[in-house]
């Protein structure tokens, strides 16, 4: 069922399935709750699914009046709280939080803030670390592009989302993402890339949290490399890892049957807590 809360200037829309042990899923950049409509259907038999659409994103989308173009920026702080009030509207009190790439920078972001909230999170091709000073100017340069040409500059990034073997048996679900990205607003789009452009690092999070991680990694995955998460994964006090061959960024269509697994045992781990 779809409803809408409020955060600021934004009308909050998410999607409230099933009944159970809340488990709350988080979409990504140029995503919206649409990529997680096959987990809905698995998951929403045994647990209530919440799906939110993140701020500028699928029918959230922006602010009616934005008063400063140049300075709209979604940071991650501002997504979890958004995050939180929806959990305030389905009055959910503990949750366990998947978030996929930008989803799970908003979940660290919500473990930060609200860490009561949290009794399991899973981060799904997603980072604790901060961009570094070369990926700070892939965002600028992303930034400028959007700017000339939105549907250019998604229709050359979504397809990389995917492992290059996955490509050609993929291109009906990166046709959906790349119809979903083109529905969001080039506003959204640049308020996102500069949201993750300055976010905070938070390996931190990772070393306090009391909750179990999961970890869910491409091999191939461009955006999150492989190599870069062997410190992350060490972090945490209990830390789940489901390493995927011939995967890239897209893991819940890649390795729809792997993930969805991965997710449901992790989930029926937390509720033990």
């Amino acid at each position: 069922m779809l409803k809408e809360t409020r955060y600021k200037d934004f009308t909050v829309s998410y999607r409230d399935s099933g009944k159970g042990e809340p488990l709350v899923l988080i979409h990504g950049f140029c995503e919206s709750m649409e990529i997680w409509d096959q987990f809905i259907i698995e998951l929403s038999h045994k647990y209530r699914v919440i799906t939110p659409d993140l701020l500028g994103n699928g029918k959230t989308g922006d602010p009616l009046q934005i008063a400063n173009v140049d300075d709209y920026v979604n940071t991650m702080e501002m997504q979890a709280e958004c995050i939180n009030e929806v959990l305030k509207a389905c009055n959910v009190e503990r949750c366990t939080i998947v978030g996929h790439s930008m989803g799970g920078y908003t979940a660290l972001a919500l473990a930060e803030l609200f860490p009561e909230k949290v009794k399991g999170l899973c981060l799904f091709h997603s980072s604790a670390a901060a961009d570094t000073d070369d990926k700070k100017l892939d965002r600028n340069r992303a930034i400028e592009v959007v700017n000339k040409d939105k549907n250019a500059f998604l229709e050359g990034m979504i397809p990389k989302m995917v492992a290059s073997s996955n490509l050609e048996k993929m291109k009906e679900e990166v046709n959906k993402v790349l119809k979903i990205a083109k529905n969001i607003s080039k506003e959204g789009l640049i308020a996102a890339l500069a949201g993750m452009r300055d976010r905070k690092d938070r390996r931190h999070v990772l070393d306090s949290v009391d909750c179990p991680v999961l970890f869910i990694i491409g091999k191939d995955d461009l955006m999150i490399p492989v190599d870069k998460m062997p410190d992350q994964i060490l972090r945490p006090k209990h830390s789940e890892v489901l390493i995927l061959s011939g995967v890239g960024h897209m893991g819940f269509y890649e390795a729809k049957q792997e993930t969805l697994f991965a997710i449901e045992k992790f989930k029926q781990e937390t509720d033990t807590i």
